[in-house]
């Protein structure tokens, strides 16, 4: 799965993903709660090190590392579910597809 980052873009194309993935997850009900008063920007920066990691090499598991990071924030799985359901509409609305899709999917479920 190596250069899956960089095939789509790099850094621009993630950043764009990132900022229409937190825009779905801030304006959703179920989730809108957990960014108030967040430095978003922040967490994106933050996921888009992660995510170069996870679909540069495939060492990293992306879910794993942010479930772990929210254990002690109250984060259920059905907000687990919703943020996952993001991602994965987002991944489709940027054309997305294919094996691609189902590789990035695998890294990050």
């Amino acid at each position: 799965m190596a250069g899956l980052f960089e095939k789509y873009g790099g850094q621009s194309f993630w950043n764009r993903f990132l900022d229409k993935f937190y825009q779905r997850n801030m304006s959703n009900d179920t989730l809108e709660a957990f960014f108030s008063g967040i430095d978003v920007e922040r967490i994106k920066s933050m996921n888009s090190s992660l995510l170069r990691a996870a679909l540069g090499n495939g060492d990293e598991h992306f879910f794993t590392s942010i479930r772990r990071v929210h254990r002690n924030m109250n984060v259920k799985d059905a907000h687990f579910q919703i943020f996952y359901d993001n991602f994965v509409e987002t991944l489709k609305e940027f054309g997305v597809s294919g094996e691609d899709f189902e590789d990035i999917v695998e890294v990050v479920s």
